[in-house]
């Protein structure tokens, strides 16, 4: 409703805009003589723009307004000019009639501009067809005016429907032009008007106009009120439109009136296709649904009727939909709503429900919820058989579990349960005993995690499961009793690991500050005890050692028995790498007692390997490897001491384990040589034997015989590395004798194992080797030291005896070296004695050691033996043992150890040894002849 000051802002801009037209038309515009015909137009303009203006929102349709009537007449009489200013004018008059049309701003700018641009448009379309200012030759005019008008509503309507929806950040409508038919024909009656006044003005006809006016009123407000109407069917259809529910009206005959947009775009039926048709025309999917006989039902009826769910399949996606019918006199009102995310959702909570009730029927544990807003508590079946009760899930109180907990166990599972309710653990889980119905106590374990509300705010429920572990308990229980050590009653090994797991996980979790370390120990000569004095003075002695090993622990330590003589412990928390160090020396201290064992006193040590837990390992399996290394490492270092592990120990551990595997491989292989180093007659250094020498290269580098002989004799693949040695050697030396039967070859030499001396079948091994080489047996000489023989002296003098009496010569090798007594050396068979290198390398020091090469000599003069002096380096040495009376000699004065082709370059050329063949070398530790293979 407009004010008085509204009407009073609109008389003075009335006034003043007529005015301002009179003043123009005095001065000759737009054409001068027709003051009063402008200035009336004028002032009908603004009347038609205020008084008889349309709906709000009609030039945003395209609609054709009053002013237009105004414009036209304008552009008629005065040209495009002057209808561009009475629709400026026309426009302002609006604005100040009608202030709150003006929002949104970008709207009302979008509105005027679009008529002031069809004025324009219109204009210069007037003009291009021959339009004539202020002329009437009809019914020539009529058609500039018909264009003009076409071109105007074109354009306006152009601009309501298709630009002003994109400026207005709206979706751009592509049926706009649909409007152009809609619309069009109004703009032509009011052109009709629009001649008609002209041709009254151009021939003076004013008394017509009175009459004019009444029927030109009753048409402008029959046009306002369908204007009016049209409006309120858009604001109607928008809300329709706007709807989320989609919306269809039927008439009588059951065909479709109003199709909204949602109603559209759930169905994926356009409003074109369904509005005069049936439904199930307009959607053939819906002829298959109860939908048409509910319906008919309802309209019948005359009751409202909802029909869900109802299943609909389209093109692009299956859709559950909910309809409400609403009938109406005369046909019925569908509201339809899309519920497929809802049906979905239900589907799927019933089938999760359905799951859960399935598998709360079939699991082993039972399930529970309290509710700590309602303190209701839920209790699956299981859960209530578990305790004895019937086996049917329900809700009930808290004290229905809670009363049930044993007394002992009560404050510790408040305590678990609170730390978890107030976020200090992240789930809930503690064992505790419950009162089965039979008055029974059963152990059990109860999980539970708490649901929270908002953050930070207090649980509001809790949910969890109840796992009987009563048998399991007893099982551990009588699992823990049996893997006790029977002997000892320590706990064995699987106990100590497991225990050791735990302390390693304390330290991962970062529980506990201190750390811990884990000590191996294994008995030092244990086994001579028990081969001497019996298996059941050794076990006595394995439970004294258990006994005093308990004295040294401390509160919390374990300590166990992991086999044979071989014990842990296990420091719970230690400070400092010292208090392992003191407590190693303080188990070192107790074990100096003797120990009294079936009255007599026993002696023995402990060789000690300490490996400090750190959060870095990955299994305690791995601390006891560790430890286990460094007392090896205390063991090879001289027994009864301690060791602390570190990376180095791990990685020439490593290293020896993959030297170990290579020379396994090698020896399946036979990836070895066998070098030989020349022995010379003295005299005449002229070669009359070879002693044969293992040599080994492990990736492209020499290893030392002196490295992987022992191993090969730890590991027991000894007797057939010597095996193919003493092979090797005999072919190859009866190979020379048949190629160079008048070389002065008189025998070869292969170095033996006290292992191989062991095997029962080592006489028989070198008879068939000797026989299968065809060689004499005296052209083999066997060369043993002195420490091989002391082994066992009984079985090895038999041995030797055997060998002589078939053939075979015996050289004592390194003799003076080892810890052979006199008294052993006459009952030996052996044809030569061999002088250790380190005598050799004396006779140029000038020291007392000639003395005892020459003693050598002497004795094996008295034992009518040979003699060949080894390690030969200097001609001053070889001169002296000439001097002295040695016979034979082998070092590098003469040659080093040569290959198999080399030295039989050596027999080919059969000329002596020595520096005037050959330069003399210094000796390398790697060419020590190696004591292997016969």
């Amino acid at each position: 409703m407009r004010t008085f000051s509204q009407y009073v802002r609109v008389a003075v801009f009335a006034a003043v805009a007529t005015g301002g037209a009179v003043f123009l038309a005095l001065n000759g515009w737009p054409q001068p003589d027709h003051v009063r015909e402008f200035a009336g137009l004028v002032f009908a303009a603004i009347v038609l723009a205020t008084v008889a203006a349309a709906p709000a929102g009609a030039d945003d349709r395209g609609t054709m307004t009053p002013s237009f009537v105004g414009d036209l007449c304008a552009l008629i009489l005065f040209g495009g000019n002057a209808a561009l200013g009475l629709a400026a004018i026309g426009i302002v008059a609006r604005a100040i009639a009608f202030p709150d049309r003006l929002i949104p701003l970008r709207r009302t700018v979008v509105s005027c501009g679009g008529i002031l641009i069809a004025t324009e448009a219109a204009w210069l379309a007037y003009s291009a067809i021959g339009g004539l200012v202020d002329a009437s030759a009809w019914p020539m005019q009529a058609a500039p005016i018909a264009g003009a008008v076409g071109v105007y509503a074109f354009v306006k309507i152009a601009v309501a429907e298709a630009i002003a929806p994109v400026v207005n950040d709206e979706p751009f409508n592509r049926s706009w032009m649909a409007a152009i038919p809609r619309c069009a024909p109004t703009y032509f009656v009011a052109a009709g008007i629009a001649a008609g006044l002209v041709e009254i003005v151009n021939r003076g006809a004013w008394q017509l106009l009175p009459a004019a006016a009444i029927p030109l009123f009753c048409a402008q407000r029959a046009y306002a009120a369908a204007l009016a109407r049209a409006a309120a069917d858009d604001r109607r259809r928008q809300v329709i439109d706007s709807l989320n529910q989609g919306m269809a009206v039927l008439d009588g005959a059951g065909c479709v009136t109003v199709w909204n947009d949602a109603l559209e775009r759930l169905l994926e039926c356009p409003r074109e296709r369904a509005v005069g048709c049936t439904l199930a025309s307009a959607v053939p999917a819906l002829a298959q649904t109860p939908l048409p006989r509910a319906i008919d039902e309802a309209r019948t009826s005359r009751s409202a009727r909802s029909l869900s769910p109802l299943p609909l399949s389209s093109p692009t996606r299956a859709r559950v939909l909910e309809v409400t019918i609403l009938p109406a006199a005369g046909g019925a009102t569908l509201l339809w709503l899309d519920i497929t995310e809802r049906a979905l959702a239900e589907q799927a909570l019933k089938r999760a429900e359905e799951r859960l009730t399935l598998a709360a029927e079939g699991a082993q544990d039972g399930l529970w919820e309290w509710d700590f807003r309602t303190q209701a508590f839920y209790a699956s079946g299981r859960w209530k058989a578990m305790l004895g009760l019937p086996a049917a899930a329900g809700v009930g109180k808290a004290d229905q579990w809670l009363s049930r907990v044993h007394a002992e166990d009560v404050a510790a599972f408040k305590e678990a349960l609170d730390a978890h309710l107030s976020g200090a653990t992240d789930h809930l889980e503690h064992e505790h005993r419950i009162r089965h119905e039979d008055g029974t106590y059963r152990r059990f374990l109860c999980r539970g995690v708490a649901a929270r509300g908002a953050a930070n705010q207090k649980p509001v429920r809790i949910a969890g499961s109840l796992t009987d572990t009563t048998e399991r308990v007893a099982a551990k229980e009588q699992l823990r009793t049996e893997f006790r050590d029977p002997l000892t009653g320590l706990c064995n090994r699987a106990d100590f690991v497991e225990r050791l797991g735990r302390r390693l996980a304390d330290v991962k979790r970062q529980r506990v500050g201190d750390s811990f370390a884990a000590l191996y120990l294994d008995l030092d000569r244990f086994k001579v005890v028990n081969d001497s004095l019996g298996h059941l003075v050794g076990d006595e002695l394995l439970t004294a050692v258990a006994r005093r090993l308990e004295s040294c622990l401390r509160q919390g330590d374990a300590l166990a028995r992991l086999g044979g003589d071989e014990f842990a412990i296990l420091l719970n928390a230690i400070g400092d790498p010292q208090q392992a160090n003191a407590i190693a020396f303080r188990i070192q201290k107790v074990f100096a007692d003797p120990f009294s064992i079936a009255g007599r006193e026993v002696f023995t040590s402990a060789s000690i390997g300490i490996a400090f837990g750190q959060s870095h390992y990955d299994n305690p399996e791995e601390i006891m490897r560790d430890a286990d290394t460094a007392m090896y490492h205390a063991k090879s270092r001289g027994k009864a001491r301690h060791e602390l592990f570190d990376a180095d120990m791990h990685a020439r551990t490593r290293d020896r384990l993959g030297l170990e595997n290579d020379l396994r491989q090698a020896i399946n292989n036979n990836d070895f040589e066998v070098h030989y180093q020349p022995i010379v007659l003295l005299a005449s250094r002229m070669c009359v034997g070879f002693e044969s020498l293992i040599r080994w290269t492990r990736n492209g580098e020499p290893v030392s015989p002196a490295t992987f002989v022992p191993m090969a004799e730890e590991l027991g693949l000894i007797e057939s590395l010597g095996t193919w040695v003493l092979q090797q050697a005999c072919h190859a030396f009866a190979e020379w004798r048949r190629q160079y039967p008048d070389s002065g070859l008189d025998y070869i030499t292969v170095n033996v194992s006290g292992r191989q001396l062991m095997q029962h079948s080592f006489l028989h091994l070198v008879e068939q080797t000797v026989h299968a080489a065809k060689l004499q047996p005296r052209d083999l000489r066997l060369e043993i030291t002195e420490t091989a023989l002391m082994d066992s002296p009984t079985s090895a003098a038999k041995l030797l005896s055997e060998l002589r009496d078939f053939g075979v010569k015996i050289y004592l090798d390194d003799f003076g070296t080892g810890y052979s007594s006199l008294s052993h050396l006459h009952k030996f068979p052996v044809d030569a004695l061999k002088i250790d290198r380190s005598f050799v390398r004396s006779l140029d020091l000038g020291s007392d050691r000639p003395a005892i090469v020459e003693s050598i000599l002497a004795l094996a003069r008295t034992l009518n033996t040979s003699v060949v002096a080894e390690g030969i380096e200097s001609d001053s040495q070889a001169r002296e043992l000439v001097r002295l009376g040695c016979t034979h000699a082998q070092g590098y004065l003469f040659a080093r150890p040569l290959s198999s082709a080399a030295a039989e370059q050596v027999i080919a050329a059969h000329q002596p040894l020595g520096p005037k063949a050959e330069a003399v070398a210094s000796p390398r530790a790697f060419d020590r002849t190696a004591r292997i293979a016969v």
